[in-house]
């Protein structure tokens, strides 16, 4: 008895294991990089390159349409990231520089120094979107498009009677 258990039980652990295996989930990760982040998507412990996630994304058209966005304003935070290290730069050696009155600041510096303060903004605001826009698409993928809100611990609903019996709500205090 104990050897046909074991024998189901291992065959369902081993059926369990393979079916598993025929849709892998995705999961991202994001890094730092020199100028701005990085968003990778791994399967499994394998990182995928792009055309990949997008070979695998093209089952559904929805998180293959997010991934493209996620992708466009990626190269778009690249561009801006590389202007801010620009203007910052420029900044930098307007300070250093010598004047030609030690009293006056250059005409440029104050324009340059707001463009680096709102070209940092926007990249910023771009890399949280990028990253958003990544993990939404591949969530879309591992667990599909559910349409409604998702519930968590049906049993458990607020329109189930919790107690037996009702409490009254009258100035008398009554014990039935």
């Amino acid at each position: 008895m104990r050897k046909l258990f074991l024998g189901v039980f291992l065959g369902i652990l081993f059926q369990s294991n393979v079916f598993a295996q025929d849709s892998p989930f995705l999961r991202v990760e994001t890094k730092r990089n020199i100028l701005t982040q990085k968003v990778e998507v791994f399967e499994g412990s394998k990182p995928l390159r792009k055309q990949d996630v997008m070979l695998l994304l093209s089952e559904d058209p929805e998180a293959l349409a997010l991934y493209g966005k996620s992708l466009r304003r990626q190269k778009i935070n690249v561009a801006l990231s590389v202007l801010n290290v620009g203007l910052f730069a420029g900044s930098t050696f307007l300070v250093i520089s010598p004047q030609s009155q030690s009293s006056t600041f250059s005409n440029l510096f104050w324009p340059i120094t707001l463009g680096t303060l709102g070209v940092g903004i926007v990249s910023g605001i771009l890399s949280g979107d990028v990253r958003n826009l990544t993990r939404e698409a591949v969530d879309l993928y591992n667990f599909g498009n559910q349409n409604g809100p998702p519930v968590y611990f049906q049993e458990n609903r607020i329109d189930q009677q919790i107690f037996s019996f009702k409490i009254p709500i009258s100035g008398k205090p009554s014990l039935f």
